[in-house]
Formats: C-alpha cells, sequence, structure tokens
C-alpha cells in the first residue's frame, strides 16, 4: 500500500505536465483589456482561455470556451485566419490582419479580438506586440 500511495504524487505531476503539453498554443492576443490564448489539441479542438487585466495568465483565467472553430480565408497578404468561439449567446472572434483592405491595422498589431451578442457587435480590440 506504501509504494501506491509514494507514487500517486508523481503520477498527479505527470499527468499534469502531459496534459500541458498536448494541447498547443495557436495564437497568444494581448489587448489593452484582456490576455486571451487560442489553443490547439491534437484532435483539433480548439480552447479560447481569457484573463481580464491586471490578472496574470499564471491566475484563473475568467473565461474557457471549449470547442472553437478556425477559418482561414484569402490568400496572399490577403490571407487571414479566424477562431470563432459560441458561449451561449456570446461570440468570441480571434482573427489575423490583414495587410489588405480597408480597414488598415496598426503597425504592431498581430490580430484582433472582437465580441458579439446575439449577433451584434459589441466591441473590438487590436491585439499588440
Amino acid at each position: 500500500m506504501k509504494t501506491i500511495l509514494k507514487n500517486i504524487p508523481f503520477f498527479i505531476i505527470g499527468s499534469f505536465a502531459i496534459s500541458n503539453a498536448v494541447a498547443s498554443e495557436t495564437f497568444v492576443c494581448n489587448t489593452s483589456e484582456h490576455t486571451v490564448f487560442v489553443n490547439a489539441t491534437p484532435s483539433n479542438e480548439f480552447h479560447y482561455t481569457a484573463w481580464n487585466k491586471p490578472k496574470s495568465i499564471t491566475d484563473e483565467p475568467d473565461m474557457l470556451v471549449v470547442g472553437g472553430e478556425e477559418i482561414t480565408e484569402g490568400t496572399g497578404v490577403c490571407r487571414t485566419t479566424r477562431w470563432e468561439f459560441n458561449n451561449s449567446n456570446v461570440k468570441y472572434i480571434i482573427s489575423t490582419p490583414m495587410a489588405c483592405g480597408v480597414k488598415m491595422p496598426p503597425p504592431n498589431a498581430t490580430g484582433q479580438l472582437s465580441v458579439l451578442i446575439n449577433d451584434r457587435h459589441i466591441q473590438s480590440w487590436w491585439c499588440l506586440e
């Protein structure tokens, strides 16, 4: 019995390390108000994890939505990828910036975070370096 109990902490720590290793970081968005990670599992299931600032990513996240969708459109400099996550009537969209179009992103933008409620645009923030 002692041998089994001695190995339990190692098993728990080892399982935690393995579970973190299987979700790869796909995209990080740092806005003025939020830090958002989009992660993909090996089975291509997407996770949206968000912290409201000034919280740190070492704190418990404020929002976790599992089961998002990745959509890539366009070609060349007009190619963009976005991830869409639904949480009841709220939709979170994270997108990479396009270097073409009417609305050009700021020079240090890595993407954009948009929030829609009942399919109505509520707010957007640029993801900045």
